[in-house]
């Protein structure tokens, strides 16, 4: 692991009522470098419904995102530099899904009612270069907007 770590966060927009939709997204885009995941987290700012589920799935391909966040030295917990990495937070709307890998490596189903959220420690779940971490929807219901957030070791 680095000893740099960093977190970025947003707030992403309402999805469409697909299922499989992206939510958020860590992206790295880095051609050789891998970065470590270690927690994300997510919580409504709206009341959802009773299908609300999330799945936290691996991407091969970005898709066309609506917004991104580049995060910045001060994302660094050290405020020592920015990620080397160049690891982008992706937020919805998606007008082109991203990639996804088929299995999916965590669910969670979500209370219908406003602040309803998760952090999630990882554990440590490595991104290749070129690869990323999707929190998609599971069922084709709407998923309201949400503040999310990632923390990762570059």
């Amino acid at each position: 692991m680095s000893d740099h770590t960093y977190r970025v966060r947003g707030r992403t927009v309402a999805t469409a009522a697909t299922a499989g939709h992206a939510i958020a997204a860590l992206w790295n885009p880095h051609t050789t470098k891998r970065i470590t995941v270690l927690e994300f987290g997510l919580f409504k700012t709206a009341v959802g419904t009773a299908a609300d589920a999330i799945e936290l799935r691996r991407s091969t391909a970005t898709g066309t995102v609506g917004s991104t966040v580049t995060p910045l030295i001060q994302q660094s917990d050290e405020r020592h530099v920015a990620p080397v990495s160049g690891a982008l937070l992706h937020l919805a709307a998606y007008s082109v899904q991203p990639t996804l890998e088929t299995v999916g490596l965590f669910g969670w189903v979500a209370a219908a009612v406003a602040a309803s959220g998760i952090i999630y420690p990882t554990g440590g779940i490595t991104l290749p270069p070129a690869s990323g971490l999707v929190i998609s929807q599971v069922a084709a219901t709407i998923w309201p907007v949400s503040e999310v957030y990632f923390r990762w070791t570059d």
